[in-house]
């Protein structure tokens, strides 16, 4: 199913599937010099090049018409050129991420973690996102250091394999929350039908999240977000 985000002087009117989008062109309700776009378009179009002439000339919008889909109305910000003031995200290609991961031996991956939770709290200042990160990275250092100078398969080893694998756990609760906040902002503030699979952020983690921020610092640039 297509759904439409419409858009008029700069302000958004909703996001409608195909036949209720029709159905309001057809009332007159969407007039044909309004913008429309959906998720595949290189850039946002009139309505009239769309959905052909309009049989009634466009009356003024009496009210908001109901958004029947999930994904709240777009900002006003959401055509390109006039989106809210949030600074893009970390564009980085994932390949060099992992690239530099593997030549610092992962110290490149925490500090980019980082770098990408920062970016989190600015689309979302309530983000957990940092305080998670700061919680795995104390647990895998102090199972380092106690594992460091522990004998092996001693009970102070054990405890330290146990500090890493919860450090291990907090870092993936931290990607899902880095995802959630993407989720919601990108498909509520900025909606550009963001989709993060769940199991692709699990096994791929930082590098999957960071594909799609590239993405998203693209559209910003273009207006059109890559597939």
């Amino acid at each position: 199913m297509i759904d439409y985000h419409v858009s008029r002087n700069g302000k958004t009117l909703g996001v409608y599937p195909e036949a209720d989008a029709r159905h309001y062109y057809a009332q007159g309700r969407i007039s044909p010099d309004d913008l429309v776009w959906h998720e595949g378009m290189p850039a946002w179009v009139a309505a009239g090049q769309v959905f052909g002439p309009s049989p009634l000339d466009a009356a003024p919008w009496p009210s908001p018409v109901p958004v029947p889909t999930a994904v709240a109305p777009p900002a006003a910000g959401a055509a390109p050129g006039s989106a809210p003031a949030v600074p893009p995200p970390p564009r980085l290609h994932w390949a060099l991420v992992l690239l530099l991961t593997l030549v610092t031996f992962g110290i490149f991956f925490v500090a980019w973690i980082f770098v990408q939770a920062a970016w989190i709290k600015k689309i979302h200042p309530k983000s957990k996102a940092m305080t998670l990160l700061v919680v795995y990275l104390v647990l895998v250092l102090l199972g380092q250091v106690i594992a460091a100078a522990s004998q092996k398969d001693s009970s102070e080893a054990a405890v330290a394999s146990l500090l890493v694998l919860a450090g291990s756990v907090v870092s993936i609760v931290a990607i899902f929350s880095m995802r959630r906040s993407m989720l919601n902002y990108y498909n509520g503030v900025e909606p550009i039908g963001l989709r993060l699979s769940g199991v692709l952020t699990f096994f791929l983690g930082v590098f999957y999240l960071q594909y799609h921020m590239t993405r998203i610092a693209r559209w910003k640039e273009s207006g059109v977000l890559p597939l």
